[in-house]
């Protein structure tokens, strides 16, 4: 629109007429195609940025999901089979992935091996926005699932995707439950309160959930809705998803999370403050896992892992991975290369301790045709 030169105006213009949907609100300041926040020209995730994210926190989160995708990959069969990180931001994972980096304790037949396999399959990075995506010729960018080829059985990967989704946030107020919305009030952004749509009470009502007096929800309807189109896109596969989220009896549990999970993210900090420097802050909410799980099992695939990524990676075999071998063992040639192993392993470990990341965020598989037999990430560890 005319005079829009910033997200303030875009915002402005935006409220000229009404109040705006904090759901709306949220669209507006990510993923406006010129002032939101994921179309900065500089990337907002890493040591750098905002928040960073398992795939480059370490190379060990990409290494261990190359077990997994060897594995997927031997029991495909014959025909095409395609590795499709949704989500995939700068490509860091599917790059990771498609580069075959292995733990150096494997063997080099086994190395061998998973380079066979990776010659026989394609790989490719969905997002909406790719202009921070670093070429790589064996991986193929996309913006949709629609320019995928077809492909016989499929390995769905997304990483921090579904918390990145637009969300309301919703207040119980005595029996009615209400929207919030922002407005602008001498100058600055605001919250005002609308009743709900019926969507977001009949949201609540088909789970059975019961919200107090006062308790705020954040919850988004895109969660099913994409999730739904990923199992559509699986003839045969399997989806893995890594998320900040809970099932419903946690993530609705009113004392716990009587103030909902909304969060701002900037420069490593997380605010509650959702309305400041719009379009220069991250703005997420955890997911409600269930949504996902039960799309999942009405489309005919079968829940095979729910549990936090520790738990994941160490079944895959994240415990026998070179940053992770007795100090003892490693051979050091010089201080700086000490200190920079000390952080690396540091990091390493912070995607499988139970006092971060990798107790934060949690995993769900599913799986479609792929077989009685279990898989390694089943193997029961504890």
């Amino acid at each position: 629109m005319p005079g829009e030169r910033s997200m303030i105006d875009v915002l402005r213009n935006s409220l000229m007429d009404s109040d705006l949907p904090f759901r709306d609100f949220v669209e507006l300041v990510l993923y406006h195609p010129q002032f939101g926040y994921y179309a900065q020209s500089g990337s907002p995730v890493g040591r750098e940025g905002d928040f960073i994210t398992s795939p480059l926190l370490s190379p060990l989160f990409s290494a261990i999901l190359g077990n997994l995708v060897d594995e997927f990959l031997s029991r495909a069969g014959d025909g095409l089979s395609q590795v499709v990180d949704v989500g995939c931001g700068d490509g860091a994972l599917i790059r990771g992935l498609v580069s075959g980096e292995k733990n150096l304790l494997t063997t080099e037949e086994q190395r061998a091996q998973s380079s066979l396999r990776l010659c026989g399959s394609t790989f490719f990075g969905l997002d909406r926005n790719l202009g921070r995506a670093v070429p790589d010729a064996k991986v193929t960018y996309v913006r949709s699932l629609a320019e995928i080829p077809p492909a016989d059985a499929r390995l769905i990967i997304s990483n921090e995707l579904f918390d990145a989704l637009p969300f309301a946030r919703l207040v119980q107020r005595g029996e009615h439950l209400h929207e919030l919305w922002v407005t602008e009030r001498d100058g600055v952004l605001d919250w005002s309160e609308h009743e709900a749509e019926g969507r977001y009470d009949d949201y609540f009502v088909e789970r059975g959930i019961a919200l107090e007096d006062g308790q705020f929800v954040d919850v988004s309807l895109e969660w099913s809705a994409l999730y739904d189109d990923l199992c559509r896109f699986v003839p045969r596969g399997l989806i893995v998803t890594f998320d900040y989220g809970l099932p419903e009896s946690k993530l609705f549990r009113g004392r716990m999370r009587r103030f909902g999970t909304a969060a701002a993210y900037s420069r490593q900090r997380v605010s509650r403050d959702l309305l400041v420097n719009p379009g220069q802050q991250d703005l997420t909410a955890h997911i409600n896992f269930d949504d996902l799980r039960r799309t999942g099992e009405s489309q005919g695939f079968e829940t095979l892992f729910f549990d936090i990524q520790a738990k994941f990676l160490l079944a895959l075999g994240a415990a026998e991975h070179e940053l992770l071998k007795p100090i003892g063992d490693v051979a050091i040639t010089g201080p700086d290369e000490g200190i920079a192993l000390l952080q690396a392993r540091d990091d390493a470990k912070r995607l499988i301790l139970p006092d971060g990341i990798g107790a934060d965020i949690r995993v769900l598989v599913q799986g479609c045709g792929m077989g009685p037999e279990p898989w390694r990430f089943q193997t029961e560890l504890f």
